[in-house]
């Protein structure tokens, strides 16, 4: 036993002369409430400090007067009985008169409240824990996921600087098929409504949300922008009649069905146009809408008569189980509700229209993020069946999750790549042969340059047909 030190000032060398303390282990079971408890300990604060006990042991020991009442402590006393512990640590007290027992429970709980957080080295602990491969959740801390999203993250809805968009490439490196390793996350240049796509994808592994924006079966030319400068999705780009469409929907709308985990939240983009097909095609779908969210996107797009400044988001439950609820009625500060302001990509000025050339109908980086934050966890898998420039697989990253997407169109194949690449500060890998990005660029176009024809490039365009309207 280390000797205490002595020589302090102001009548303490003769406390820590005598107060040697020494710790014993007895059965918690044993031990009782000293006096009347003003602290107050709820079942949900236990269960987290029996989750800390179980993740680092039982460190801090039990203080105790010298009949095993416990001074300090009765809240982990609760866990350890929890946790059905035979023994914990408890250090006596014996030299407190009854009156300073009574002082010193109130002033140890007290004490506590008054220090506080300095939430930048506190983000950067967070920060740092979560890249590391750990075996036990960051809550084992004490704060909850949301609340550490919020020290992480800070305000996701205050970011204008991660819609950054790289060109689309005359000539795509991507191919039909590729398989692409982005970190944690995974990217397939494939058919989403394809089923054996998502076999590919997934592995056998099924997602907790989905954030997806269709194709709206709209000409881009003359509704998303008007200089030509942006080529037609190669489907659903206003070739597909109405019932075709429909079914369109409805087949990716069964996708998203099979590959989400009971209770797996789903957010379906459309526009006004083509709202009431997807209310059609969910018909035959075994999926819930539990809400339609407005995307306020703050101005109005193209049109002379009212210019729409919204698009609309279908909120879609899969049966089976409780959707996990991140938002809690605002109970973590995130106040959230079915209209979702922020900046689009659809105004006026070279800014913006040089961001629509890259991506017509592209989707704020921090709309994403906070949908996704809204009902998963760290580490949950989020799936987009149309990738476009890969803003899911960035939010998902930004955020602490794991995305999986599947782009038809190689050249936003190589737009999601880049971006990702520029964002994380990482080469993606071609999944097959462990290649990067960059070498499988300089691989294929090389390849190109001698006239060694593709495996597989661009799909082929579909045949326009007239809509009826």
């Amino acid at each position: 036993m280390t000797t205490p030190p002595v020589g302090a000032p102001g009548g303490v060398p003769d406390l820590l002369d005598t107060l040697a303390l020494q710790v014993r282990y007895i059965p918690p079971a044993s031990l009782s409430a000293f006096g009347r408890r003003s602290r107050t300990h709820t079942k949900d604060q236990v269960r987290r400090i029996a989750e800390s006990i179980r993740a680092f042991g039982f460190t801090v020991p039990v203080l105790v007067d010298e009949d095993h009442k416990v001074i300090a402590g009765n809240a982990r006393v609760e866990a350890a009985i929890q946790l059905d512990i035979a023994a914990v640590p408890v250090v006596a007290l014996s030299h407190l008169t009854p009156a300073q027992k009574r002082a010193f429970v109130i002033a140890e709980n007290q004490l506590a409240t008054l220090s506080g957080w300095d939430r930048d080295v506190l983000r950067i602990e967070f920060e740092e824990l979560g890249a590391l491969d750990l075996d036990f959740s960051l809550e084992v801390t004490g704060f909850l996921e949301p609340q550490i999203d919020a020290i992480v993250l800070g305000d996701p809805g205050t970011d204008s600087n991660s819609d950054q968009l790289a060109p689309l490439p005359a000539m795509p490196t991507s191919r039909l098929g590729d398989l692409w390793e982005l970190g944690d996350h995974r990217l397939l240049c494939a058919d989403s409504t394809c089923p054996n796509s998502l076999c590919t994808l997934l592995d056998g592994e099924k997602a907790r949300a989905v954030f997806t924006d269709a194709p709206y079966n709209v000409r881009i030319a003359g509704h998303v922008t008007g200089t030509g400068l942006h080529g037609e999705f190669v489907m659903a780009s206003g070739e597909m009649s109405e019932d075709e469409f429909t079914r369109f929907l409805a087949r990716s709308l069964t996708q998203i069905s099979a590959y989400l985990v009971p209770g797996g939240i789903a957010y379906f983009c459309m526009d006004w146009r083509h709202a009431g097909n997807v209310f059609v095609a969910l018909k035959a779908v075994d999926i819930e809408t539990i809400n339609l969210v407005v995307w306020d996107k703050g101005t109005g797009g193209m049109g002379s008569f009212y210019r729409s400044r919204h698009e609309l988001i279908f909120v879609l439950r899969k049966a089976g189980a409780p959707h996990l609820n991140r938002i809690e009625l605002g109970r973590h500060g995130r106040d959230r509700h079915n209209v979702w302001s922020y900046r689009g990509v659809n105004g006026f000025g070279t800014d913006k229209a040089r961001e629509r050339e890259m991506h017509p109908t592209v989707k704020p980086l921090a709309l994403v993020r906070d949908a996704i934050l809204d009902c998963t966890a760290r580490g949950d898998l989020v799936l987009d069946l149309f990738s476009g420039s890969g803003t899911t697989i960035v939010a998902a990253h930004d955020s602490g999750r794991r995305g999986a997407a599947i782009e038809l169109d190689p050249r936003y194949v190589d737009t999601g790549l880049i971006r990702w690449q520029d964002y994380a500060g990482k080469e993606a890998r071609l999944a097959a042969t462990g290649q990067t990005f960059r070498e499988v660029r300089a691989e294929r176009a090389a390849d190109a340059a001698v006239g060694k024809a593709p495996a597989a490039g661009l799909p082929p365009a579909r045949q326009r047909k007239r809509r009826t309207v």
